[in-house]
């Protein structure tokens, strides 16, 4: 269920076209024009975060060129219900547009914790990109920083482990808990707001 190395995304290369990317914006807001909203984020004039009713798709679009509309932030989630007996949220899709650098500074970190506040506990997807890697890699010190507990869970021998601290992550995890191999996809790593048991 976790970090298996993939070389490319295909929605990487939807969102970066700037074609492609506005046609998804266009059908997203006419699927799903619910307004969202995320602790600590003020957005500049003509920017809005849009979701599902279900709130598991969210958006940060550009709305300045009101006719044609781009996402800048895309993040879709999934609610698992039977892993490590605790419902969690996994962040299936994460992209961010390299064009709007300044303004999404912190804003990842804004949504996991944002996140983390609705579901107490989340867990890393199954396939990873190198910036995918990174993304976790961040959330994990973040994590550690913000005083919030990290696990590393085998799926494999149902074996959850607790990681003391970003040195224990880096020297004993990191280097082996990702890889190419579809074995790789049993080993996930999971990030809580609560001390959690199996």
């Amino acid at each position: 269920m976790s970090p298996q190395t993939i070389k490319r995304a295909k929605f990487t290369e939807v969102f970066n076209k700037p074609s492609s990317n506005k046609n998804e914006a266009k059908k997203f807001l006419a699927k799903y024009p619910i307004a969202y909203s995320v602790d600590d984020v003020i957005l500049p004039e003509y920017f809005e975060l849009k979701s599902n009713k279900a709130k598991t798709k969210i958006r940060l679009l550009d709305r300045s060129d009101n006719n044609n509309p781009r996402i800048v932030y895309a993040v879709n989630i999934k609610i698992n219900q039977h892993i490590i007996t605790h419902q969690t949220c996994t962040q299936v899709l994460v992209w961010a547009s390299p064009s709007n650098e300044d303004l999404l500074i912190g804003f990842p970190k804004k949504i996991v914790n944002h996140l983390l506040k609705r579901y107490a506990i989340m867990i890393t997807d199954q396939e990873q990109t190198p910036d995918g890697k990174r993304f976790w890699e961040r959330r994990i010190v973040q994590a550690f920083n913000d005083g919030l507990f990290v696990y590393f869970y085998d799926k494999t021998n149902n074996l959850l482990t607790a990681i003391k601290n970003n040195d224990d992550f880096f020297e004993n995890y990191e280097s082996k808990s990702w890889g190419n191999d579809k074995a790789h996809k049993n080993s996930l790593f999971i990030i809580s707001a609560t001390s959690i048991s199996k």
